[in-house]
């Protein structure tokens, strides 16, 4: 989020803009997104084909939005569940869990999100990198805020974030294509050695053979 000021558009109706996102979510959980049209969206919105013009430019710019606003909702739910008090072994598994159930719960939208995006070109893959590097921004958030109990810990280096990110959306990604969107958590074992083995790197050898793993 920058500090430049809103469009006109943006400022005069957002209630219109959310509304047509919800629209375009909705949409795309009963119909394909390459058969999804601005007619649908507006209609299901009740809102006319101005007022999604004034908002975006195109059917392809609001399923951009829908995936900024989707990845938001998804970091709210993980980050209103995470106890920085409590074992970070168990929270990983937790905050793991929520994040797959919270796409499961979705699986029409995930495999547009995950899938369909690409089929924007370029600026799909902008989306989803910026989606990534959301998560990777708040894993490595995370590590800071450990690091403050567990001074020998390494910080998080950026490129490893996203490498840990990107791993993970490839697990989904193969579990869409499979058609086991509807079972994501049961990526949770995976995804949770996965990332607590990387996790566990941060820290120098001699404090994991001295067993002060924090």
């Amino acid at each position: 989020m920058t500090a430049d000021a809103p469009s006109p558009a943006a400022t005069a109706s957002p209630p219109q803009r959310l509304r047509l996102i919800e629209a375009m979510a909705a949409t795309l959980a009963e119909k394909a997104y390459a058969d999804t049209t601005v007619a649908d969206v507006v209609a299901r919105a009740h809102v006319s084909k101005r007022t999604f013009y004034e908002q975006f430019e195109s059917k392809e710019a609001c399923l951009l939005a829908l995936c900024d606003t989707m990845s938001q909702q998804t970091l709210a739910v993980i980050a209103a569940g995470y106890d920085h008090e409590a074992d970070w072994v168990q929270q990983l598994e937790q905050v793991t869990r929520s994040y797959l159930g919270n796409l499961q719960a979705q699986p029409a939208l995930l495999r547009t999100l995950f899938i369909e995006l690409y089929a924007l070109g370029p600026a799909g893959l902008q989306a989803r990198r910026s989606v990534q590097r959301t998560f990777a921004d708040f894993l490595r958030m995370q590590v800071d805020i450990a690091r403050l109990r567990e001074p020998h810990k390494r910080p998080l280096d950026p490129t490893l974030a996203m490498a840990v990110v990107g791993g993970i959306t490839e697990l989904i990604l193969q579990a869409v294509e499979e058609g086991r969107a509807d079972r994501l958590t049961e990526l949770t074992p995976t995804v949770t050695a996965f990332v607590q083995a990387v996790l566990e790197s941060l820290i120098p050898l001699e404090h994991r053979l001295t067993g002060d793993a924090g």
